[in-house]
């Protein structure tokens, strides 16, 4: 193995030069003050050049054990963060996660922030150290007027580290005395191909970061993006799960595991509540008629038209086709038999339009209540579908 290619080869390279310039030491004493001074000038020599060679070594674990630190520290808070993804909804937890982890890797940084860009081109603090809380509340920093964006001219890709030269070089929105740090790490992250944001790593004193402290943070920056990609994906499958595309009610399968829940609870609090089963009448023939777009409106008229009768406590949800559900708690079945018949009576004297065409919009029901009609989903289902049933039987 070459010396270049070992960890420590400079400074047991240097060790080896100190013992070749013993010998020629040596050497020359012998030649130039004779015999009696060679050793003591040689063992000067070799001590000089070996001291030399013990602090290189000495520097070169330092920050050998400097580097495994950071990235014990870099894995450790890519395991945290994705476990907070799965069981944390607070993304601003996660946030002030990622800057604990960021402080604990550059513990002589004077200030750092993860600013979020949003919707309208500005950039916001998400989660900061080292700033007054007024300074965050009044941070607005349009995307346009960033370093980042004004030293790249536009063109935002890399990690970026800016000295008190190009500070005085990049014209920002800051004014002279405005921005005391003088070294900044700057890097955007991304989510997919979307700029969402920017972590920054600021210090007050000059020349305080170099290049391999920017290779750390884009490594940082790039396990952000790898875990708010992933959030990002399983929020989104959440959303799938949890709502319907077309109403925003509850998708079945959730509501039903909502259910679950409020029937053990009311089990053990010996509560009561009324179970609503609708379905929209003469759907099918909205559709053959007027078309799907037609169909939609009709399910969304009455979609809303039931959500706002809901109470905060009160859940709903779509149980697919031309069928909703309702669970109105703490609810007795003659009140909330006026409530529903009310509502559809205001459907029918308000007619939906579709382009040109105009139409009402009704539906059939029926209530059951817990316990008296059963104590179990299933049963609760059956007794409200069966009178359900019945009214559209009524029906001409």
């Amino acid at each position: 193995m070459q010396w270049k290619s070992h960890p420590f080869g400079a400074s047991f390279g240097l060790i080896a030069v100190a013992q070749l310039s013993a010998i020629a030491a040596g050497v020359i004493s012998l030649i130039w003050f004779g015999y009696d001074w060679a050793p003591l000038l040689g063992g000067l020599v070799s001590v000089l050049f070996l001291n030399v060679g013990l602090m290189l070594l000495y520097r070169r674990l330092k920050a050998q054990r400097e580097s495994s630190r950071r990235l014990r520290l870099l894995a450790e808070m890519n395991v945290q963060v994705n476990r907070e993804i799965l069981l944390n909804e607070d993304i601003e937890l996660i946030y002030r996660t990622i800057m604990d982890y960021l402080f604990r890797i550059f513990n002589k940084a004077s200030g750092g922030s993860v600013q979020v860009l949003e919707a309208n081109g500005y950039f916001t603090i998400a989660a900061c150290r080292g700033f007054t809380e007024e300074f965050v509340n009044n941070f607005r920093l349009r995307l346009e007027d960033s370093f980042l964006f004004q030293a790249t001219g536009g063109n935002i890709k890399d990690t970026q580290l800016f000295t008190s030269k190009d500070f005085q070089r990049i014209k920002t929105v800051f004014q002279p005395g405005e921005w005391e740090f003088k070294s900044v790490i700057n890097a955007p992250i991304f989510v997919g191909d979307r700029l969402f944001g920017a972590l920054s790593l600021d210090s007050a004193v000059a020349d305080t970061y170099n290049m391999e402290d920017v290779q750390i943070v884009d490594q940082f920056r790039t396990q952000i993006e790898i875990a708010l990609l992933a959030r990002e994906r399983y929020t989104a499958n959440i959303q799938r799960y949890q709502v319907d595309a077309l109403t925003g009610l509850f998708t079945r399968r959730y509501f039903e595991d909502l259910l679950k829940v409020s029937l053990d609870r009311a089990l053990r609090q010996q509560e009561s509540f009324v179970l609503a089963l609708f379905d929209v009448d003469k759907l099918k023939e909205t559709n053959d008629s007027l078309g799907h777009l037609a169909g939609d409106q009709v399910l969304l008229a009455i979609a809303n038209a039931l959500r706002a009768s809901c109470r905060y406590s009160d859940i709903m949800g779509r149980l697919g086709g031309d069928e909703f559900v309702a669970c109105y708690f703490q609810s007795d079945l003659p009140v909330m038999e006026k409530n529903i018949a009310a509502i559809r009576a205001k459907l029918l004297t308000k007619p939906t339009r579709v382009g040109d065409a105009e139409f009402r919009v009704s539906f059939s029901y029926g209530l059951a209540t817990f316990p008296q009609d059963g104590s179990t989903q299933d049963a609760l289902i059956a007794a409200a579908d069966q009178r359900l049933y019945a009214m559209k039987s009524d029906k001409p």
